[in-house]
């Protein structure tokens, strides 16, 4: 008799222990966390813009920045938004040099960058820099004597590019 309510405790106590484990068990659907929204990638990227903005140390013209939404897709494949941020500055004494201490930082904080060199519609040469990674999905910085340009582009959000203006 002892032998068998021991029994049927144990295969009891095992079923308990097994149906707990089951509940907490996490599904696909319990890990999956939700994508950012447009707005949250938005704000990391214009801040990142920002914060290169000052270590550039160029003078930038507020008259002459804009940022607009534009359509996307998750990496779900479900629609979203992304943000373009554009800034335009001074032309520098030493394009190349500011071009590569802001290639330098932005090494230094993770990004890939690329170096190149074109040249504006006024004839000035223009040293660009380009990154990725961070928090940005990429970002261009580009100097000349006539002026400085740069655009980033935030990571894709939730959202719709039509509603966020």
């Amino acid at each position: 008799m002892i032998r068998r309510s021991t029994t049927i405790g144990t295969v009891l106590l095992a079923a308990i222990l097994l149906a707990g484990c089951a509940a907490g068990t996490p599904t696909k659907e319990d890990t999956v966390q939700a994508a950012p929204t447009a707005e949250h990638q938005r704000r990391q990227a214009a801040d990142y813009v920002e914060e290169t903005m000052r270590r550039s140390g160029v003078d930038w013209d507020a008259d002459q920045s804009d940022e607009y939404a534009q359509d996307c897709v998750l990496a779900d494949g479900s629609a979203g938004a992304l943000y373009n941020i554009v800034r335009t500055g001074a032309g520098v004494d030493d394009p190349e040099a500011v071009t590569k201490a802001v290639g330098t930082a932005w090494v230094t904080d993770g990004l890939k960058v690329e170096y190149s060199t074109d040249e504006m519609t006024s004839g000035a040469k223009r040293y660009l820099v380009n990154g990725s990674g961070g928090a940005v999905e990429r970002i261009q910085f580009g100097a000349a004597t006539t002026k400085t340009t740069m655009s980033g582009v935030s990571k894709c959000g939730t959202g719709n590019a039509a509603d966020l203006g």
